[in-house]
């Protein structure tokens, strides 16, 4: 699926402002909601600890702020496409799409 890397496969940059940077392991189910029952029958443990996206920390940083409620990121947020339509995350990944490595 484009819109989540396993994690074996770490692309040279970030997923979502495209900088050549070091990465860090966004969970699109972060890991705090893995023990929740809704998420344990809408997933497997292995799906909820592989689906992400290989991020910059200025983009990862950037979720976390923006978004700081990891119940609402996993029930709304959990694609690629879901975080970038969020204004506010857009708007986020503009900004450091521009940012020096």
């Amino acid at each position: 699926m484009q819109n989540q890397s396993p994690r074996s496969k770490r692309p040279a940059a970030c997923e979502l402002c495209d900088r050549a940077v070091s990465l860090t392991f966004h969970h699109l189910i972060p890991r705090r909601v893995h023990k929740r029952g809704k998420f344990l029958r809408q997933y497997t443990k292995e799906t909820m600890r592989s689906k992400g996206l290989y991020i910059c920390r200025l983009c990862h940083s950037g979720i976390h702020d923006i978004i700081p409620d990891e119940r609402e990121l996993a029930e709304s947020y959990y694609t690629k496409e879901l975080l970038l339509a969020h204004e506010g995350i857009a708007r986020h990944v503009a900004w450091a799409s521009k940012q020096k490595g």
